[in-house]
């Protein structure tokens, strides 16, 4: 206990001070901060050829006048890269979840074992002793890919212009609102920003490392979203009719799609801070290039990336995906990748010129099951809510057998909860309603009146009818249907009549928000406690229509004050401020840890989601010809998948 206390308190005094730890893969903030440290120093730039050849046609200035005056220095992992050649990740649609963590950049930078948090996009932050003014100082001189200068101002335009437009947002962001009110951001010059909050709010620091353009605002292109914007653009309604929208809040959020779907771009022309940006989007692939104004440099003076372009390859479903893996077709393979397929890969790790790896997963349950708790269906909402329902369920998984057949018994058998390493996570927790007992959840659902048919087949509801669920999962990973077919045995056994229904594209996120769900599958992630700290959804008791979708209706009132959606019970209304409690509170204190415990209890004991088995081995599949690339890693969504890896400096080595 003392050792994970000693991590996160450590944490706590990093964020405070904005000190930069020293880590495998050394970075340096600034120029001056190189200098300071290592004695060398950096009086030349260099860029990739692809760059030089546009700034001899005239198209661009030269690479001193593209970069800030204060870049960012990476030392890297091997050895200083070579320009070129293009990274192939695949994936199971067009949403860019794994190629884009390649090289998207958040404000801080989480590191690989979720333990440092160092400067990225801004070049230092100083958060008060209170917890409630974070100071935010950008880099002089940098710009957004087409270059226009980044400063101020894009934070100012993010906040007045679409947190405060009540078209564009007219639920303020929860995240950004500790203590039911929205915070406060202020500009001090060009390159200060300083958000201010109601109540002490510690988790921001974390937010911030794992948040960006792309991903919950903070900031966006003002030069560029202005002319959809009717503050700046008499015309905007004109302009959005010419692209076919009714309004010229709907043709903004289309260009700049920050409200959740930021997987979703379209516009390629959207600057980014990004190392690469967006420039083709097909049904077969999504194309990114290098960003000419990137910010980044190694220590030679080399403007990163070191890659020219990056490609997400769409496969059919995921045997394609796997067979396209060991023909050696993809450079990095983790997202999509299968435990299942381990002995594939292997044997085929010569023939397709990659090294594959087995990582530790973060995840709290490799698939989890969500019964939706606001179900349109008066009967089945009422069945639902029983907890002994949930109990019975839970009960009669068995996880063991799933274990065996999809993990090689190397995952672990235990409920939807927190990874076992977060600092109020009690060993129960993962226990709890998890073993297989066939006799007690038939009890349980006998306890509650739910009779069996004339057969003896299927269990009957209260009103006569069979009690039939259909379990609903998106199609992205190969194992997925492989459980939902395995719990829909268990299930049966037990007298309830389930169906799977596997979903594709954006239809299981839009059954999710229109409440059609009866049962929904996803895995359990974001559970460590440097990730749950700073975005709690998994364990709130909605879960919303992306994780689960338990209870949409419940997410819908909270996250709108009670505008929309359906008002919770005053337990969960409790719950939902107990959440807010614990984040408010320091982290490593005693009220912390009460608070997070007490979290933690009340999600496990309600099963708001199921678990199956959790923290299995991730097998990670790199080409042997990309250097700068990571040796052993964590995988999990808790820092975005391959963030922390710095793909800005991965090579191919001719």
């Amino acid at each position: 206990m003392m050792r994970k206390l000693t991590v996160i308190s450590l944490l706590v005094g990093l964020c405070l001070m904005g000190v930069t730890p020293v880590l495998a893969q050394k970075s340096y903030s600034t120029l001056a901060e190189y200098e300071e440290l290592t004695g060398n120093k950096i009086e030349s730039f260099n860029e990739a050829p692809m760059l030089s050849a546009r700034v001899t046609a005239g198209e661009l200035p030269p690479v001193e006048e593209r970069l800030p005056e204060e870049p960012m220095i990476v030392e890297p992992l091997e050895e200083i890269g070579q320009y070129g050649g293009t990274i192939n990740a695949p994936g199971l649609g067009t949403a860019l979840g794994g190629i884009m963590t390649i090289h998207y950049q958040p404000l801080l930078r989480i590191s690989p074992d979720l333990k440092n948090i160092t400067p990225n996009i801004v070049k230092n932050w100083e958060l008060s002793k209170d917890c409630k003014v974070l100071t935010l100082y950008l880099r002089k001189g940098m710009k957004w890919s087409d270059g226009a200068p980044f400063t101020a101002d894009d934070f100012l335009f993010w906040y007045e212009d679409i947190v405060l437009n009540d078209e564009l947002t007219p639920a303020k962001p929860k995240r950004w609102s500790p203590g039911g009110k929205l915070m406060e951001v202020n500009k001090l010059d060009d390159y200060i920003v300083r958000f201010e909050f109601a109540v002490a709010y510690p988790p921001v620091i974390s937010l911030l490392a794992i948040s960006g353009q792309i991903a919950w605002g903070l900031y966006a292109p003002k030069h560029y979203l202005e002319q959809y914007h009717i503050k700046y653009n008499s015309k905007a309604n004109e302009v959005a009719e010419k692209e076919g929208f009714d309004h010229w809040w709907q043709c903004f959020k289309f260009h700049n799609p920050l409200d959740g779907t930021w997987n979703k771009q379209q516009d390629t022309s959207l600057p980014t801070l990004n190392a690469w940006t967006l420039k083709e989007r097909t049904t077969t692939q999504v194309v990114f290039e290098r960003n000419p104004y990137y910010w980044k440099i190694d220590t030679a003076g080399n403007q990163l990336p070191y890659v020219d372009r990056g490609i997400q390859v769409v496969a059919e479903n995921a045997e394609v995906l796997a067979l396209k893996a060991i023909a050696g077709e993809f450079d990095v393979v983790g997202v999509r990748a299968k435990l299942e397929d381990y002995s594939l890969y292997k044997t085929n790790e010569v023939k397709g010129e990659y090294h594959l790896m087995l990582w530790e997963s973060v995840k709290g349950s490799m698939h989890e099951f969500a019964f939706n708790l606001n179900h349109k269906d008066p009967v089945l909402r009422e069945i639902f809510n029983d907890i002994r329902f949930r109990q019975a369920m839970s009960l009669a998984i068995n996880r063991s057998e799933i274990n065996e057949i999809l993990y090689f018994g190397k995952a672990v058998p235990r409920q939807a909860t927190a990874h076992p390493s977060v600092s109020f996570y009690e060993d129960w927790m993962g226990e709890y309603y998890a073993e297989y007992d066939m006799e007690r959840a038939i009890n349980l659902l006998d306890e509650m009146g739910l009779e069996w048919d004339k057969e003896h087949q299927y269990r009957l509801r209260p009103d006569g009818e069979s009690l039939a669920i259909t379990i609903e999962y998106k199609a992205m990973r190969g194992e997925r249907i492989k459980v939902c077919e395995l719990v829909k045995d268990y299930w049966e056994k037990v007298g309830i009549k389930v169906a799977i229904k596997t979903q594709l594209g954006s239809l299981y996120m839009q059954r999710g928000k229109a409440n059609e769900r009866d049962v929904s599958s996803w895995d359990f992630a974001i559970v460590t406690e440097f990730a749950m700290f700073a975005d709690p959804q998994r364990i709130y008791p909605c879960a919303g229509e992306f994780n689960g979708g338990a209870a949409i209706e419940w997410d819908n009132w909270y996250k709108t004050d009670g505008k929309a959606g359906e008002e919770p019970p005053e337990e969960i209304k409790e719950y939902y401020r107990l959440i807010e409690n614990w984040r408010t509170t320091a982290i490593g204190t005693e009220e912390y840890e009460r608070l997070g415990k007490e979290v933690l209890t009340t999600h496990v004991r309600n099963l708001f989601i199921i678990g199956t088995v959790g923290l299995a081995p991730w097998p990670v599949l790199i080409k042997n010809n990309l250097h700068n690339t990571p040796k052993d890693g964590t995988w999990g969504f808790d820092a975005r998948l391959w963030l922390p890896y710095q793909g800005d400096q991965w090579f191919f080595k001719n």
